[in-house]
């Protein structure tokens, strides 16, 4: 498949790759990968996948949102104050979580101590008091249970605190809208609707002296990284009603997709865009006579990038609210930077020449390789959400100038401490603290070279290899394939990889063409190409790293999750690359996701595969449903029975249609679940079932 070159460490002095001890063959009597004992239990995997998000500054403490596996997926709000004490500040029974476009963000917002947030439940927003013993008051009435028609995210309060200003998202049977809606903070139940009829709207941002707003436009077909819009209007607050005026779109359209406004301290409007490739930081001047100077409004010639770079401050906003660039009292700003796959905290300070968007920058030093989101103090305190090599979803307070060590403010370690197994390699414990390298399987960035060019992506060795004792040969292979099609493979630590590394499996997270992190022409390169550009790659990727030695090529299996799974399903019928696929809540029929589901992406095939209906044949050519008779390995489908946006009547279809054709074909489906897994007990499921599927693949005994 061609040369491959490895950016990370971990070869060997010959140049050849280091497999922690494995012979090139088998050694009698030695335990087979895959069956090494673990510390990682599915039980103490699925109660480590704590997510946590939302992270803003309320004073002088930092505020997010954090799930509970244990609880049924339940979300709750947490702030944490200059001593590092962190406290839960949403009502108790409360899940806080919104279902705008289904996968929600922006559920939560503290304001001088009160808690503003989207019950989960009725979809509406509530102001809560942790300090007082009253119940929340009702800002917006929501209906009971999964039917609401009304869902609510991303709010922001106005100047004087007397209107929450929101994105709101109507879904009935047959039509669905999107308005930027404000409503009163005193639980009057005053309404007014700011914005609508102009297709979805993301990211509305009043500004600090409460003259205008900001806010992220877009329209089918079009997803908001493929073509967006930076609007700004005159907001018109006149005591009883508030309205917008004059609404101009002042960067983005076209090919160019814009994200995160936000307002500075001097007035001006900071976002990026990806006019150049890259999603970069841009500032735009706004004053109170505008600085067109004719209609006092601002012109989109006037809006400076801060710097030139090859690197994205962006990513694709698949939930509400993202903000990974923060001003410091300074008017210095601090980014998350992403470059070659690995994230970087980056602080651009203007210097004389700022005006014509020259900035300097600084990498601050922090010990996370992915980071989701970026927040700061009006004192200067800097906090970050994020991942290191050995612990997931930390939320840490880091030093601007590097004059201190980083300090954890997440109340564990971002995953489960459930006491320290008897020993190394021991099968009794469950412990999900890793204490180093020694316990935990390090990501590699590796790249593949293919035809069409370098292929980017991720090795992650097998683990914990049992003490003293050889390992036999190459270990197999379980190839990730990441969800979207437009995320990409992380770094950071990964409860659910570990989970396999650490049995002697290895895995290889392939970021395919399409995949977000390599700048604009990257992430186009998969229009019309899902479902089959994506498992080429991946194919690729896979047989690169066999013929280089890394991993036994006779053993390899794929999974994928979401749009992730149609790529491993797929794989099945393009190759006889892999024993066997696993998919969660995975695609297998196209025609039906363009038919049916959610409006957020109800037209995103459209860029991705081809015209709904005129490109009919190329949806069944890549649908694996259409294909029984050509898959070549095993299979197992993880599904949830709520799941509104690959609804669960795609697996069920597809197993029924492989049974019948004599493929191996497993099915399991959850009840009440979505898409995604939240609960402790399903995740621990599903992980078990998938290990014994890779164990009756590979084969072996225990050791």
């Amino acid at each position: 498949m061609g040369d491959e070159h490895d950016r990370g460490t971990g070869s060997g002095t010959d140049g050849s790759p280091d497999l922690g001890g494995a012979e090139s063959v088998d050694e009698p009597g030695a335990p087979r990968f895959g069956w090494w004992p673990s510390p990682f239990s599915a039980e103490a995997v699925a109660a480590g996948r704590i997510s946590r998000g939302g992270l803003h500054a309320d004073g002088d403490e930092f505020v997010w949102t954090e799930s509970r596996p244990a609880q049924g997926g339940r979300q709750v709000v947490v702030r944490s104050g200059p001593d590092g004490t962190s406290t839960v500040v949403s009502p108790p029974g409360v899940s806080v979580r919104s279902r705008v476009h289904e996968y929600g963000g922006g559920a939560a917002l503290c304001v001088h101590g009160a808690v503003y947030y989207v019950d989960q439940d009725d979809q509406g927003w509530y102001r809560f008091d942790p300090v007082s013993d009253q119940p929340p008051l009702v800002l917006t009435a929501g209906t009971t249970g999964r039917s609401s028609s009304r869902r609510s995210g991303d709010g922001r309060l106005t100047r004087d605190g007397r209107w929450l200003v929101f994105v709101e998202e109507e879904a009935e049977r047959s039509w669905t809208e999107h308005r930027i809606v404000a409503v009163a903070t005193d639980g009057a139940g005053r309404r007014e609707v700011l914005v609508e009829g102009g297709g979805f709207v993301a990211a509305p941002r009043p500004s600090p002296d409460g003259a205008w707003l900001s806010w992220v436009s877009w329209a089918h077909p079009s997803m908001s990284w493929d073509s967006s819009e930076l609007r700004l209007a005159r907001l018109v607050d006149d005591g009883g009603s508030i309205r917008v005026e004059g609404e101009r779109s002042v960067a983005g359209g076209g090919p160019c997709s814009v994200g995160q406004p936000r307002w500075l301290s001097d007035g001006s409007l900071l976002f990026a865009d990806d006019r150049t490739g890259w999603w970069l930081p841009y500032r735009l001047a706004v004053d109170a006579t505008g600085p067109s100077g004719d209609d006092g409004g601002p012109s989109r010639s006037r809006a400076r990038a801060l710097i030139d770079d090859r690197a994205e401050f962006h990513a694709p906003d698949w939930l509400l609210g993202q903000s990974t660039m923060v001003e410091l009292p300074d008017a210095s700003i601090v980014c998350r930077a992403r470059r070659d796959g690995t994230d970087r905290l980056v602080r651009l300070a203007p210097t004389p020449s700022a005006e014509q968007g020259h900035w300097s920058g600084s990498v601050i030093d922090q010990p996370c390789v992915t980071v989701t989101g970026v927040a700061a103090t009006g004192s200067g305190r800097l906090a970050l959400t994020g991942s290191t090599p050995f612990e997931a979803q930390v939320v840490v307070e880091v030093c601007p100038a590097g004059e201190g060590p980083p300090h954890r403010l997440s109340a564990d370690r971002g995953r489960p401490a459930e006491g320290r197994a008897p020993g190394r390699g021991a099968s009794g414990g469950r412990r999900m603290m890793a204490e180093g390298p020694t316990e935990v399987s390090i990501a590699r960035s590796h790249d593949v070279s293919t035809a069409w060019g370098v292929l980017p992506g991720l090795y992650v060795p097998p683990g914990n290899p049992p003490v003293g004792t050889p390992v036999n040969g190459r270990p197999p292979l379980v190839v990730f394939c990441h969800g979207g099609p437009t995320a990409s493979a992380e770094p950071g630590f990964d409860p659910v990889v570990q989970f396999f590394t650490s049995r002697g499996l290895a895995v290889a997270v392939v970021d395919y063409r399409g995949s977000a992190g390599y700048g604009r022409n990257y992430r186009r390169s998969l229009d019309g190409g899902w479902g089959a550009l994506d498992v080429d790659d991946c194919i690729a990727y896979a047989r690169g790293m066999a013929d280089a030695g890394w991993v036994d090529g006779d053993r390899m299996a794929i999974r994928g999750t979401s749009a992730g799974g149609l790529t491993a399903l797929g794989a099945l019928i393009r190759s006889r690359c892999f024993r066997g696929a696993v998919a969660w809540y995975g695609v297998t029929d196209l025609e039906a996701l363009a038919t049916d589901t959610h409006d957020f992406e109800s037209h995103y095939l459209e860029t991705l595969v081809g015209s709904w209906p005129q490109a009919m044949s190329v949806y069944r050519s890549r649908s694996p449903l259409r294909h029984p008779d050509l898959v070549t390995g095993s299979v197992l489908l993880l599904q949830g029975t709520d799941d509104p946006v690959v609804p669960a009547d795609q697996s069920v279809r597809f197993a029924r249609s492989l049974v019948d054709h004599g493929a191996d074909c497993r099915i399991h489906l959850f009840d009440g679940e979505s898409h995604g897994f939240r609960r402790a007990d399903t995740i621990a499921s599903a992980l078990t079932m998938e290990l014994e599927f890779y164990r009756r693949l590979f084969g072996g005994e225990a050791g």
